[in-house]
């Protein structure tokens, strides 16, 4: 009997130490997201990086979900990685490499514009789950004749900023005053230095410089100060029809 159990004891050493152990799957996140769009039908999110974690949303179909913001990803041992989105939808959740497609913006509006729906909240929901319940929450329905559509507005007003959202999906951020900004774009810093890291802008409105790529749109209010003109308010703005 003793023999027999020192066998076992042995065989069970040896699969210990010849099975590969599964690697634990890295994951970076991204200080700047990236661009994502869904590849392929009745695409799953879920809550984790792994296909046996929870479903928290499907999309049924390519760009579904629209420009999803990709703020992570985790690499294993399977074939793609996967990638930790936002949606307007859905929330966060992940995405199977196979089926995102994954862009690193060029365009400095692009890039900063993609900064803000990750840290401002693509919805509602996301942004109450980032900054806690509002100081003042309205909501409004507007008929758009040009595009035969009536719309749903929600805009939300937190300590610092002022937020809109378009039936669900973010539409403007305003920041007036106070100590916030958009990434490295922050009130109080010189204007030069936040315009050169814009690029150019398409116009002047007054006292403020408007930068755009596509259908985002950043303003830079400015103002003079004993260190010469700096930036006093910042504005974001996606259009929703065109």
């Amino acid at each position: 009997m003793r023999a027999k159990k020192n066998w076992s004891m042995l065989l069970l050493f040896f699969l210990l130490v010849c099975t590969p152990l599964e690697a634990n799957p890295t994951v970076e996140n991204f200080d700047w997201p990236k661009s994502g769009v869904v590849v392929g039908e009745r695409v799953n999110l879920r809550s984790e990086p792994s296909t046996s974690s929870k479903v928290i949303g499907r999309f049924a179909h390519d760009y579904e979900g629209g420009e999803l913001v990709v703020t992570g990803k985790s690499e294993g041992n399977e074939e793609f990685p996967w990638y930790r989105v936002l949606s307007h939808k859905y929330g966060e959740g992940w995405l199977y490499g196979k089926f995102i497609a994954v862009e690193e913006p060029e365009d400095p509006v692009r890039r900063y514009a993609l900064k803000i729906r990750g840290d401002f909240g693509l919805s509602p929901a996301l942004a109450v789950k980032m900054f806690g319940e509002p100081m003042k929450r309205t909501r409004e329905k507007i008929r758009i004749p040009d595009f035969n559509v009536t719309a749903e507005i929600v805009t939300l007003q937190f300590h610092g900023h002022t937020a809109a959202y378009w039936d669900g999906y973010i539409q403007s951020v305003e920041i007036p005053a106070g100590f916030m900004g958009f990434a490295d774009l922050l009130l109080g810093m010189d204007a030069g230095e936040a315009a050169s890291r814009l690029g150019t802008p398409i116009l002047q409105e007054g006292n403020s410089l408007i930068f755009a790529y596509e259908r985002d749109e950043i303003a830079v209010a400015t103002g003079r100060s004993g260190k010469g003109k700096i930036v006093t308010g910042l504005t974001y703005r996606r259009v929703v029809f065109d």
